[in-house]
């Protein structure tokens, strides 16, 4: 008697993707964290696929396509296998600043991926509870086996960003009109901080010169800020100070020596006595 031998039911391998609209499936903190050794990889060219996987991730295959995934999201990785990899804008501003510009910048990449988003745009000003975060998400097609876990990296997120603070089960959403004044308060903070040396070593200065670029008669003064002002003469007055005044007596006689007055007279008439 022949037995046929039996198929084997195909089974699906663990650890796929479920299917559903997708979110990042790290948290904030940790991706910030990834980002900062990604920023260190790439600073001076990007690199290939396996480097960032490698270097960065430290895993290959799933693993670390679902931390490349994340990054992606955040704002902090851009590229693809063809071109290489790179981070982001966002990823560079997040290592090079201060501690007191960090909050805005964590705020700019908790709102980039598209779920969360719109879990914010639904809920900021409100308080709600985590079952409703879960609600919400299901409608925005999350996977039903992955809204906990798509609302807990959510809720994580956003107590880093300083956009939502947390009492139990409820989560209150900061207004959406108080991050944009905080993102406008941001920006003008680096703004203040950022300085010009208009004038510096550039054209002269006209003060000091009328109409027709002669010296007015104020003199660059001393460098203790003193200046010393030289008065016009009006116009017409000889400039040249004030002559002395001569009164010339000449008695001519027959004794007079001639040539000895003639020096004299030239003498007189050299310095303007005549």
């Amino acid at each position: 008697m022949t037995i046929a031998p039996t198929k084997k039911t195909r089974q699906m391998p663990k650890g796929g993707r479920k299917g559903g609209t997708i979110f990042p499936r790290m948290a904030l903190i940790e991706a910030i964290g990834y980002a900062q050794k990604l920023v260190s990889k790439t600073h001076t060219a990007r690199q290939p696929n396996d480097v960032i996987l490698s270097g960065v991730f430290g895993a290959k295959g799933g693993v670390g396509a679902v931390r490349m995934s994340a990054l992606k999201q955040y704002g902090f990785l851009e590229g693809d296998v063809k071109t290489s990899f790179s981070a982001d804008e966002l990823a560079k501003k997040i290592v090079a600043a201060p501690p007191g510009e960090l909050v805005p910048l964590y705020r700019q990449a908790m709102l980039k991926p598209t779920v969360f988003k719109k879990l914010f745009d639904t809920f900021h000003g409100d308080t709600v509870s985590k079952a409703k975060l879960k609600q919400r998400a299901a409608d925005l097609k999350v996977h039903p086996d992955e809204t906990a876990t798509c609302v807990d990296l959510y809720v994580s997120g956003m107590t880093t960003a300083g956009l939502v603070t947390v009492e139990g089960d409820q989560v209150t959403h900061l207004a959406s009109s108080n991050v944009a004044a905080a993102s406008a308060a941001s920006t003008d903070a680096e703004t203040e901080h950022e300085t010009t040396d208009e004038g510096s070593g550039g054209e002269e200065s006209t003060e000091g010169k009328d109409s027709s670029g002669e010296e007015s008669g104020v003199a660059a003064g001393a460098d203790n800020g003193v200046n010393v002002t030289k008065a016009k003469a009006p116009k017409g007055i000889d400039q040249s100070g004030p002559r002395a005044v001569f009164n010339v007596n000449v008695t001519l006689d027959s004794s007079l020596d001639i040539e000895k007055l003639q020096k004299q007279l030239e003498l007189l008439k050299r310095f303007g006595a005549i």
